[in-house]
């Protein structure tokens, strides 16, 4: 019976260094798509010019994409830093912290993103640490999810998940709203 357990378990670790796997492929082939985009994009903007002294007008469209990009996502960024923990020929370790809110939800995500260059020149890019702050009023719906992410180290379904979780928030907001406002409509009407 043992030897049955020991067997199932082999075949349970490896299906989870499989599974492992390919999510590190997936989230790898995530950051190159939308690195991807955002150059071709760059690039594409008849008002994208690479002189010095086309500077300010550069700026100002990235200022004009990042604000559509906001309406679009409803997510707004305030801050943004990035720090160079770690730098050589073949690997660079950067730090990233990211504030801002979405809705009425504020966040605070830092991350540490590993780059090293391949031997065949391919370069591989992971998320190595994750901490995730979400103050709002619904903490203790969405911790539990925060802790999750932070485990799986994906991004992308934070964002995601913050802009869904916010909007059911602000729903429930106006729902309660006005229930709170007709109720008070009939005690008032009652008196």
């Amino acid at each position: 019976m043992e030897q049955v357990y020991e067997a199932e378990i082999k075949l349970l670790q490896e299906e989870i260094a499989l599974l492992q796997n390919q999510q590190e492929n997936n989230e790898r082939e995530v950051i190159l798509h939308i690195e991807e985009h955002t150059q071709r994009t760059l690039t594409s903007q008849p008002n994208f010019k690479r002189g010095k002294n086309d500077a300010v007008m550069n700026l100002e469209k990235l200022e004009e994409d990042l604000a559509r990009q906001t309406k679009i996502n409803g997510i707004v960024l305030k801050e943004c830093e990035v720090k160079t923990l770690e730098k050589s020929r073949t690997k660079i370790v950067q730090r990233y912290r990211v504030s801002g809110n979405c809705s009425f939800l504020n966040f605070q995500v830092e991350f540490e993103l590993t780059e090293i260059q391949e031997e065949d020149g391919t370069i591989v890019r992971r998320i190595t640490a994750l901490n995730i702050v979400v103050d709002g009023c619904e903490l203790i719906d969405i911790s539990t999810f925060v802790s999750g992410v932070e485990e799986t180290k994906s991004l992308l379904l934070f964002f995601r998940a913050l802009r869904a979780f916010s909007e059911r928030c602000e729903q429930r907001s106006r729902t309660f709203a006005h229930f709170k406002s007709c109720t008070r409509t009939v005690a008032y009407s009652q008196i």
